[in-house]
């Protein structure tokens, strides 16, 4: 299953960066060009890297571009993603 449109520039962008980067949740946005959804916000399950576990289809385009979330720091705003 390919990604989302929206997402499909996050997964062009990381293709293209190091093994490890951090993002703040508005880098995020400022890439996709539109805001992200209020449970990125609040429910850490959105950023998990298994699609059958969340359901979700935005994980696809870190799996995609060969990524996977490392942490994600919501009060802060901020996940790290690392090569796979």
């Amino acid at each position: 299953m390919a990604a989302m449109p929206k997402y499909d520039a996050l997964t062009s962008w990381l293709a293209k960066q190091r093994p490890t980067i951090n993002l703040s949740f508005a880098d995020i946005e400022r890439i996709i060009g539109d805001p992200l959804p209020t449970s990125a916000h609040t429910h850490r399950p959105w950023w998990g890297n298994q699609v059958y576990n969340t359901g979700s289809r935005q994980c696809r385009a870190w799996l995609d571009a060969g990524w996977e979330v490392d942490t994600v720091d919501q009060p802060a705003k901020t996940v790290t993603f690392r090569k796979r």
